[in-house]
């Protein structure tokens, strides 16, 4: 959104839950084929290793999407395919994150906004024109974006870690209380914040990138068919900004996203970020930190794309229905 206006706090949690539950429900099967091929990948190499230290010979066989598919409907149905869609729905980037998200992304961006005069005094300079405004507004996304994901996904960081862990078939939990149960046990609470760092790192920067191109595309857009004189309908501009933007910080961000996936499935092979990534370059290589990426390529952007559409649409249709009441009165 360009701009700043001062909207009820239940209208940001509101568009973000719904947005959050939507895109929940349609691309769970892609998030659960994600958790799957990072986990199976490691586990393939365990293997290899074993079999080569006792002079087997076991021809490479390499997990993908459609073998993944495959074994998820054989052993669970179709159904199988929305498993972990509860805690997915409840973890930090759907139905109540996506609402606190957008609801401190729009705080954050208010503040930014009201005292941009304090921290920017150059903007207020005569010659500062529009554009140089724009531009400031844009890295302002950028830093708005990471600071309200870093913030929310630490808050909701234990149902993530529990969602990850029940999605996994590597540890076949039952139900989520059984899941929870375990991780307290063995990890204690510590254990509930598995993978945090490379969760901030991967998120917080995602959330600013996504969002800095966001409003640049939707600015290019919007401009493009005003020039051309072409009626393009506002929710196909955001859903198309939303791909292009979350395609670039996909690419970005997925060496933390695989890390984060690592360090929650088995905290006590990846203990940490840096003995992390030191272990996947060793064992894997550098395209060790991709796993996983074809399908987040997929996922991501239309989690991000159809999030932000409906969230928008459901702002516009705020402010119209406000304009009408104004106009009646």
């Amino acid at each position: 959104m360009s701009k700043h206006d001062k909207r009820s706090p239940a209208l940001h949690l509101t568009g973000g839950a719904l947005s959050g539950m939507a895109a929940c429900v349609l691309l769970q099967p892609l998030d659960l084929i994600k958790t799957r091929l990072q986990q199976q990948r490691q586990d393939h190499l365990a293997f290899l290793r074993e079999a080569k230290s006792k002079g087997l010979l076991v021809s490479p066989q390499k997990s993908n999407i459609y073998t993944t598919v495959k074994d998820i409907v054989n052993s669970n149905g179709y159904n199988g395919l929305w498993r972990g869609t509860v805690p997915t729905i409840m973890s930090g980037r759907n139905v109540p994150g996506s609402a606190l998200y957008f609801f401190a992304l729009s705080e954050v961006r208010d503040i930014l906004a009201n005292t941009r005069g304090t921290w920017q005094p150059w903007l207020n300079k005569a010659g500062v024109n529009g554009e140089t405004t724009a531009a400031y507004q844009r890295y302002e996304n950028l830093f708005s974006g990471s600071t309200a994901r870093g913030a929310v996904g630490y808050m909701m960081m234990p149902i993530t870690v529990v969602k990850v862990r029940y999605e996994s078939n590597f540890y076949n939990y039952t139900s989520l209380n059984q899941a929870f149960k375990s991780i307290i046990k063995t990890d204690g609470i510590r254990g509930l914040f598995a993978g945090y760092g490379a969760t901030f790192i991967r998120d917080a920067p995602f959330a600013g990138i996504y969002l800095f191109f966001y409003e640049g595309c939707k600015t290019w857009a919007n401009e493009y068919s005003m020039r051309q004189n072409l009626p393009i309908a506002n929710a196909l501009i955001n859903l198309g900004s939303g791909v292009v933007a979350g395609m670039a910080a996909t690419c970005t961000t997925q060496p933390f996203d695989m890390l984060k996936t690592r360090m929650q499935l088995k905290p006590m092979m990846y203990k940490n970020l840096i003995q992390s990534a030191r272990k996947v370059y060793m064992e894997e290589g550098l395209m060790g930190f991709f796993d996983g990426i074809s399908v987040r390529l997929i996922r991501k952007p239309l989690n991000s794309a159809i999030s932000w559409t409906i969230y928008e649409e459901v702002v516009r249709w705020y402010d119209r229905k406000d304009q009408l009441m104004r106009e009646k009165l």
